[in-house]
């Protein structure tokens, strides 16, 4: 599957912790990709390896009957056994040669960044792209684990691979990430934390069509 174009569109990041609705992480899922999510980020840190592994080989079938991308957050040995379209890891824990070697060369390697050094780096090491986050948006400097709209700006001109905007992104955050130069939006509680999953993808992904 050819995961990258220019426009990343949203992508939907799991997250099982925020999720405000009696259903299954697959029934979750297939209602953000309904709504209008492009690509679909397993990230579920606080599941065991076993339990991972069974939410990865539902979500790939899901992504599959839907003709979009899936993709791990880390684990490289499970984007692996499930076929992932390809791989997210931590700037810290990029490491190209070990993760080609394991996955090849057809599968997408996204990169956690938050300085444009970090972004250049995972470039010039393969990165095919980035995610950059998280942004806090409208009240930059508020929080000091975030980078601000500025510094998002910076990441994206300083490489030429497709940057992924990730954060508490809601409705109203979404245009202040306007020419930015970002390819996608990621969300995860703005999706999986809200009461209509469905809805919340739908006008995530129609804000986003208007800024990308």
């Amino acid at each position: 599957m050819a995961l990258l174009n220019r426009d990343l569109g949203l992508v939907a990041v799991t997250d099982l912790a925020s999720m405000r609705v009696d259903m299954t992480l697959r029934d979750a899922v297939e209602d953000a990709i309904e709504g209008g999510a492009t690509m679909v980020v397993l990230n579920e840190p606080t599941l065991s390896h076993d339990a991972l592994m069974k939410e990865a080989v539902r979500l790939k079938i899901l992504c599959g009957m839907h003709d979009i991308p899936f993709v791990m957050m880390r684990h490289v040995d499970i984007a692996d056994s499930v076929d992932a379209d390809g791989i997210i890891v931590a700037f810290e824990e990029f490491d190209p040669g070990r993760i080609r070697s394991t996955l090849g060369s057809d599968r997408s390697i996204g990169v956690l960044v938050s300085k444009p050094d970090e972004a250049r780096k995972a470039m010039d090491g393969g990165a095919w792209f980035l995610m950059c986050g998280p942004v806090s948006v409208g009240h930059d400097g508020e929080h000091s684990d975030c980078i601000t709209i500025d510094e998002l700006e910076a990441v994206c001109a300083a490489v030429d691979i497709p940057v992924i905007a990730y954060g508490g992104l809601a409705d109203t955050d979404i245009n202040f990430l306007r020419g930015t130069g970002i390819s996608g939006i990621g969300a995860a509680t703005g999706i999986f934390g809200q009461t209509d999953i469905l809805n919340a993808a739908s006008s995530l992904r129609r804000i986003s069509r208007e800024i990308l």
